[in-house]
């Protein structure tokens, strides 16, 4: 029998999920003992957490999703071999993307169901995640409002409900199929009351604002970054808070906005007014920071931001 990576607690919802992990993909074994010998930073209890959601929102269809998440893994080389030949991502317009992956179920079943674990397999993701629990979130009074923009399977969604327990909690995405999966995923993870709204975030109202806006790896995903960090600005009222993951040299199938550093996704956000509380920067997994910067890896950019009111 494979051993589980060190540090890892026999029996727990996390033994479980890297159980069938390895069983399915037995070759990423090395990759997840150097991502679990990485410092938890605190994370343990939200990687046990996390796991423990990922079984409840898939359930029997595990091994399956493991397979997408390993399909999904050869995908996105394709992608960073592509990014290292030309310097830039694949695509450069929604269209192409809509046209190449939006538009097709099955390739969009198989990378969602990837992307949802390497929200605990990916140390860059996984750890964006414990700065919004850990962080973000205590620092919001407990009747809140929240929105989410983009808010996929709901992770971050239902993390914010169980905090944010006499508060709003909405998410907006443009997809009416994506706000089915997050409604799906919500109820198998038994989260309270959540809103789920269909707008495109360009369009969308801003006459109702929120305490606390979150866009964790969205902004990467649209042909007008600036205006859309502004409207996301806008939705916020006069001194709330903005949690923003944007990722820098990140080449996958989706991505279309291009950042070269850390310094580069700040300069966007301060360009506009907002004023940044705390910066997090976390390489991919087994890089540190001078590695990721010197060789132009990738390095997930969370910034804990507050709107002042006069942004524009």
């Amino acid at each position: 029998m494979t051993p589980m990576p060190t540090g890892v607690r026999p029996g727990s919802p996390l033994a479980q999920l890297l159980t069938t992990v390895i069983r399915v993909w037995p070759e990423h074994h090395p990759y997840l003992c150097r991502r679990f010998a990485e410092p938890a930073d605190g994370g343990e209890p939200v990687a046990q957490l996390l796991a423990e959601r990922i079984l409840r929102i898939t359930g029997d269809a595990l091994e399956r999703v493991v397979d997408d998440y390993r399909w999904t893994c050869s995908v996105m080389l394709e992608e960073e071999q592509h990014f290292r030949r030309h310097g830039r991502y694949r695509h450069t317009s929604f269209a192409e993307v809509r046209r190449q992956v939006y538009d097709d179920p099955a390739y969009m079943r198989r990378y969602t169901n990837g992307l949802l674990m390497s929200q605990l397999l990916w140390t860059n993701h996984f750890r964006a995640m414990v700065t919004f629990r850990n962080e973000f979130l205590p620092g919001l009074a407990k009747d809140a409002s929240l929105l989410e923009v983009g808010p996929g399977h709901g992770l971050l969604l239902a993390l914010a409900r169980e905090h944010l327990v006499g508060g709003r909690v909405t998410g907006w995405d443009v997809s009416p199929a994506s706000l089915a999966a997050t409604r799906a995923a919500l109820d198998a993870m038994a989260t309270g009351a959540v809103t789920l709204a269909q707008h495109d975030l360009l369009a969308a109202p801003v006459a109702t604002a929120f305490d606390a806006v979150v866009a964790s790896e969205l902004v990467e995903h649209l042909e007008d970054p600036v205006g859309a960090v502004r409207r996301l600005a806008a939705l916020t009222k006069p001194g709330g808070t903005l949690f923003l993951n944007i990722p820098v040299n990140s080449p996958a199938p989706d991505h279309i906005s291009l950042w070269r550093s850390p310094a580069e996704v700040r300069e966007l956000v301060t360009g506009i007014g907002l004023a940044i509380v705390e910066v997090r920067d976390f390489p991919m997994t087994g890089k540190s920071m001078a590695e990721a910067v010197a060789h132009q890896l990738t390095v997930s950019c969370v910034m804990i931001c507050r709107r002042s009111g006069t942004e524009g």
